[in-house]
């Protein structure tokens, strides 16, 4: 997604990597239905795929493009087995905000798709009607690709919006709000959805006051599971922010963690987050430790480090880059990926939050699992859906 004009370290941290592809199968849990494949059977739109969601119906599966600057639709069978329905992308007329698409929700089960464009700076929303979705508006500062990347000169006041670099995206269990972690605004923009459904912004945030200036480039986020609690992400200073958030969605700093302080460890560059079920653990992906972190909830509210996993506790290698993650409704087990590495890794997770690893896969029928981008689990828990990023290809599983 990122060309050589912009040296962003989410996406190339490029670790040797030493793990034999050949002894791939080492798991009985998942069984493959199917391979998508971009320009290959008519699919279009998987040009680096990066967020992929499913309706909890398992009617659609939508997807975001960064390499395509598009927006996909799949259709579902009851087998599920997935059929290219449409795309949007930016060369289409009169759309725009789809340059590096990143994050990507759907609302209203399904009815409205909000996207975010990395470079464009912005969101895109479409909207559903007669079983067909049709481009409705673009949200943005409408600042140049060359004035955010390439100048030097400090945007300010241009940045209004807080969308600049717009990665990841979440919203509430009302869908009320949407709120959405920006790089380089080094913000999170939050935006209230109306009771006739139109989508404004709020305001952004850029503090981590009293414990921090900001929150160290935000990347990625995450909401408690009674969305009292906002997490976020600081790649570059290795930083999560947590924030206590009210009824009315007021937000207050509570508490910063940082690499290399208070017990934190193998905390460097944090891409992607999940919080468990029960709202007492936080699992934590980071890049430039081909890690995965857990944080565990004291009693008084505050996050403590628990525990890392790395490469050594899965067999020596496999975790380089990691940015994917999934967790099952229950809780019990975790699915982990890197970008940089080969293969899914899963963990079962035990009742104090502690993760023990079980099994991986590494290939399926000759393909290797490789630049995986992102992890997605049906709300049923019973398929599995892998982006493979710049290998432009989605697999999907079924879940024995």
């Amino acid at each position: 997604m990122f060309n050589q004009k912009v040296i962003v370290s989410f996406l190339i941290i490029t670790t040797a990597i030493a793990s034999n592809v050949s002894i791939a199968g080492e798991t009985e849990e998942l069984k493959l239905i199917q391979i998508l494949k971009d320009d290959v059977n008519s699919n279009d739109g998987l040009g680096n795929p990066r967020s992929v969601k499913v309706l909890s119906d398992n009617s659609k599966v939508f997807i975001s493009s960064g390499d395509d600057n598009a927006f996909a639709v799949f259709n579902l069978d009851d087998n599920f087995n997935l059929t290219f329905s449409q795309v949007f992308k930016n060369s289409s007329e009169s759309i725009s905000g789809l340059e590096g698409a990143s994050g990507l929700i759907s609302l209203e089960h399904g009815n409205k798709v909000v996207v975010t464009g990395f470079y464009d700076g912005a969101l895109t929303i479409f909207s559903s009607k007669s079983n067909a979705y049709s481009f409705k508006k673009t949200i943005s500062d409408g600042l140049s690709y060359e004035r955010v990347f390439d100048s030097e000169v400090p945007v300010g006041k241009l940045d209004s919006l807080g969308l600049l670099g717009a990665w990841d995206i979440v919203n509430t269990l009302n869908e009320k709000q949407l709120l959405i972690a920006s790089y380089m605004s080094n913000a999170i923009s939050i935006f209230d959805i109306t009771p006739d459904k139109q989508v404004i912004f709020n305001r952004t945030v850029k503090g981590a006051k009293p414990f921090e200036d900001d929150l160290g480039k935000a990347i990625s986020l995450a909401l408690s599971p009674f969305n009292d609690e906002l997490y976020v992400l600081g790649f570059e200073k290795h930083q999560l922010t947590i924030f206590d958030r009210s009824k009315t969605g007021n937000l207050l700093v509570k508490q910063v963690l940082k690499n290399g302080s208070d017990g934190v460890n193998q905390f460097v560059n944090p891409q992607k987050i999940i919080v468990s079920p029960n709202g007492k653990f936080l699992y934590i992906a980071c890049a430039g430790s081909s890690s995965i972190v857990v944080f565990h909830k004291l009693d008084d509210g505050h996050f403590k480090f628990l525990q890392a996993i790395n490469n050594s506790d899965i067999g020596g290698s496999g975790l380089e880059g990691a940015g994917s993650l999934a967790m099952t409704a229950d809780g019990s087990r975790l699915y982990a990926a890197g970008e940089a590495g080969y293969g899914i890794y899963l963990f079962e997770t035990e009742d104090n939050g502690r993760l023990s690893f079980k099994s991986k896969l590494l290939s399926v029928r000759d393909n290797e699992l490789k630049k995986i981008s992102s992890i997605t689990l049906t709300e049923d828990n019973r398929h599995l859906l892998v982006a493979t990023g710049k290998n432009n290809s989605v697999f999907v599983f079924n879940i024995k």
